[in-house]
C-alpha cells in the first residue's frame, strides 16, 4: 500500500506480505486509518512513515520484516496504538531524521536489534508499551536523539533496557526496568 498527497481512508483486516519494499508506505500529509493488518514477512520494513506522512494505526501484527517493523522519519508523526511489532531481522521501531509519533500501548518484542531507536533529532513519545525479550537492548537513543519515554515495561532484553548515548536528551520518567541481562 502507498498512500501519499494527503490521501486517507480506512485500511481493516488485510494480509500485506512478502513485498520487495515497505509492506505500507505513508508520506506527504497522507493520513490513512488502519487496523488489524497482517503485515510481515517483507524484505525491507512493515510500515514505513516519511516526508511529513501521518496515519492512526491500531492493532496491526507487524512482524518478520527484514529491516524495522516501524520506521518513521522526515518529520513523519504517525500515531500506533495496541500493535505487536516483533521478530524483526533488525529493530522493531526505528525513529530518524527528525522523526515525531506517539507509540501507546504497544508490545514490542524479540527483535534481533533494539525494541526502539530514536537518533537524529526525532522527538517521538513511547508510552505504556512492553519492550520485551529483544535480543540487544530495549530501548536505545543515540546520534541527538530525544523523545519522551515514560510508563514503560522494559523487561528480558539481552544488553541494557535503555541505553542512552552521544549527546542525546530524552525524557524518561515512570518506567519499570528490570530483569535484563545487561544494565537497567
Amino acid at each position: 500500500l502507498y498512500v501519499t498527497d494527503y490521501a486517507q481512508g480506512t485500511y481493516e483486516d488485510n494480509e500485506i506480505s512478502r513485498n520487495a519494499l515497505a509492506g505500507i508506505w505513508v508520506k506527504n500529509f497522507a493520513n490513512p486509518i488502519m487496523r488489524r493488518n497482517h503485515i510481515h514477512h517483507g524484505r525491507d520494513v512493515g510500515i514505513f512513515t516519511f516526508e511529513n506522512g501521518l496515519g492512526y494505526f491500531e492493532a496491526n501484527d507487524i512482524h518478520n520484516n527484514r529491516i524495522a517493523g516501524f520506521e518513521v522519519k522526515a518529520g513523519a508523526n504517525p500515531t500506533v496504538v495496541h500493535c505487536e511489532i516483533h521478530h524483526g531481522q533488525t529493530g522493531g521501531i526505528y525513529v530518524h531524521e527528525n522523526g515525531l509519533g506517539q507509540f501507546i500501548d504497544n508490545k514490542i518484542h524479540s527483535n534481533n536489534f533494539a525494541g526502539v531507536w530514536i537518533t537524529s533529532n526525532s522527538n517521538p513519545t513511547i508510552r505504556r508499551n512492553e519492550i520485551y525479550n529483544g535480543h540487544q537492548g530495549g530501548v536505545y537513543i543515540f546520534g541527538e536523539g530525544r523523545g519522551l519515554i515514560e510508563h514503560n515495561n522494559i523487561y528480558g532484553n539481552a544488553l541494557a533496557g535503555i541505553q542512552i548515548r552521544t549527546n542525546s536528551d530524552p525524557i524518561v520518567r515512570h518506567n519499570k526496568i528490570h530483569h535484563g541481562q545487561h544494565g537497567g
